[in-house]
């Protein structure tokens, strides 16, 4: 009786609770391992790539342009075609005409500053009729030149790097003299020549034109356009 009684008390019950020493223990750290999210090491080494990266990027902002400052600063300006002559002459073989603007000695394109000429392929018109105003503003530089030495004295480039010069054939202004006969328009200069000539209806302003700068926007836009439609 009092064995049986021993056995009852030891037995653990049917149903219920289990007792305290059998209770499931806690898993252990090494298992949890397996219920990690995947790829973890990767997000956390991407991370550390990133702040790395932008540490880097953080340090270039920081240190290069100090370093290009100082390279720059030893660096003399480009010049495509070597120093601009201070002056050019020449005559006959070395002098080139391109329009009533435009120019070349010794094979130095020039053009002419503060006027500006129709192009060549400008149409303007006079009584009613259209003319070859470019043309015609070309011939009237190559007989203002004739067989005369042209000197130029340069003042700088224009962004097409053409010399920008003021010239003279012999005695004769071009630049001055082709805006007061007419054939060509102010470009920030000579402005009284112009309106002396407007008032005086000589050259361009004895019919209707379109001034160069504006015939050349109207036209480069014309070209764009069929270009994009073919």
């Amino acid at each position: 009786m009092t064995v049986l009684f021993i056995v009852r008390i030891m037995k653990p019950p049917a149903s219920g609770r289990r007792p305290h020493s059998y209770r499931q223990q806690p898993q252990r750290r090494r298992n949890r391992r397996r219920h990690r999210a995947p790829y973890s090491f990767l997000r956390r080494s991407g991370i550390a790539a990133a702040l790395l990266l932008f540490g880097i990027y953080a340090a270039m902002q920081y240190f290069m342009p100090q370093r290009m400052e100082a390279a720059l600063s030893n660096t003399p300006p480009r010049q495509s075609n070597g120093a601009t002559p201070t002056q050019l002459s020449g005559r006959g073989s070395s002098l080139y005409i391109y329009d009533g603007d435009t120019i070349a000695i010794q094979g130095q394109r020039i053009r002419l500053k503060g006027m500006d000429t129709p192009e060549t392929q400008q149409i303007c018109q006079l009584g009613g009729k259209d003319y070859a105003c470019g043309r015609a503003a070309t011939n009237e530089l190559r007989k203002l030149i004739g067989n005369q030495t042209v000197t130029c004295t340069a003042d700088g480039r224009d962004r097409y790097d053409r010399i920008l010069a003021f010239c003279k054939a012999g005695e004769t202004d071009l630049n001055r003299t082709l805006v007061e006969q007419g054939w060509a328009v102010s470009y920030g200069l000579y402005q009284r020549e112009e309106a002396d000539a407007r008032k005086n209806k000589r050259g361009l302003w004895a019919g209707d034109f379109e001034k160069p700068g504006k015939w050349r926007q109207i036209n480069q836009s014309r070209t764009n356009d069929r270009n994009r439609s073919n």
